[in-house]
C-alpha cells in the first residue's frame, strides 16, 4: 500500500512516500518559509521522485500534535483535501520524532521546544518489531518536569528535537546521550503510522496539548478582571 506521510508540525516541512518498508522518495523543507508556502510544492517534488501522482496514494499520514498551532493546522487540512475518502493516520507528533531513533536501542525521549521554559515531551521505548511503546506519555511540561522524568527512566536515553537543547546538561555520553537525527523524517512518520489504527479523513484534527498565546493572555486578562 502507497502511504504519503507529511509533517508540518515544526519549523521544517518533510513528506515520503513509502510502500511497506521501502521508501520510495523523502523530501525535506527547511528555506524559512512558511508551510502554505512550501507544503505542497514538496508534496510534488516527493511524488515526482517517486514517479507517482497523488491518484496512485492508497493512504495518508500526518502529525497531528502538539506543535505549531498553525503548522498542524495546514498539515491535517492538506491531508483532509487530498484523502477524498481514503484511510488516514493521525500520528503524534512525539511519536514520529522519536521513531528517527528506533534502532538506537534507547528509550528516545522527544523534546520540542514550546517556549515560556516549557516543552513538549515524549518518550518512546521500541519492540522487536520497532513498535513504539510510550514509557513518558505525551505532555507539555516546565523544562524542570522534564529534567525529573529522564532522570527517573530506569534505561539509556537518547534526547532529540529542537528542545532538546534545553536538557542538555543531563547528557553524559553513556547512560543519556544527545541525538542527531532533530528534525522529524517523512519515514519516520510512515514508520510510526504502520503501528497506528486508520481514520477517515474528517477525523484528522490536531492536538495542541495546551492554549494559544491569544487564549492564554485573554484568560490572564480574564483572572484579572475578577480579582477586581
Amino acid at each position: 500500500m502507497k502511504l504519503l506521510s507529511i509533517d508540518s508540525a515544526g519549523k521544517t516541512a518533510a513528506v515520503a512516500l513509502t510502500e511497506g518498508d521501502r521508501v520510495l522518495a523523502e523530501g525535506f523543507a527547511d528555506a524559512g518559509l512558511t508551510h502554505s508556502q512550501m507544503l505542497l510544492p514538496l508534496v510534488d517534488e516527493t511524488l515526482k521522485k517517486a514517479d507517482a501522482s497523488l491518484a496512485d496514494v492508497e493512504a495518508f499520514a500526518v502529525t497531528n500534535g502538539p506543535g505549531s498551532f498553525t503548522g498542524l493546522r495546514i498539515g491535517c487540512a492538506l491531508v483532509k483535501g487530498m484523502a477524498l475518502g481514503r484511510p488516514c493516520h493521525a500520528v503524534p507528533t512525539l511519536m514520529a520524532l522519536a521513531c528517527n531513533e528506533r534502532a538506537s536501542g534507547k528509550i528516545a525521549v522527544a523534546l520540542l521546544d514550546a517556549r515560556c521554559k516549557q516543552v513538549y515531551m515524549g518518550g518512546y521505548a521500541f519492540d522487536e518489531q520497532g513498535k513504539p511503546c510510550a514509557v513518558i506519555a505525551d505532555r507539555a511540561c516546565a523544562v524542570e518536569e522534564a529534567e525529573e522524568l529522564i532522570k527517573a527512566l530506569d534505561a539509556p536515553a537518547v534526547l532529540l528535537g529542537d528542545g532538546a537543547y534545553l536538557l542538555s546538561h543531563l547528557a553524559d555520553g553513556q547512560r543519556i546521550i544527545m541525538g542527531e537525527k532533530n528534525h522529524i523524517l517523512g519515514s519516520s512518520i510512515a514508520h510510526a503510522a504502520g503501528f497506528l489504527q486508520a481514520v477517515p479523513p474528517a477525523n484528522i484534527i490536531p492536538a495542541y496539548f495546551r492554549l494559544s498565546q491569544a487564549e492564554r493572555e485573554y484568560q490572564a486578562r480574564k483572572k484579572e478582571q475578577e480579582q477586581k
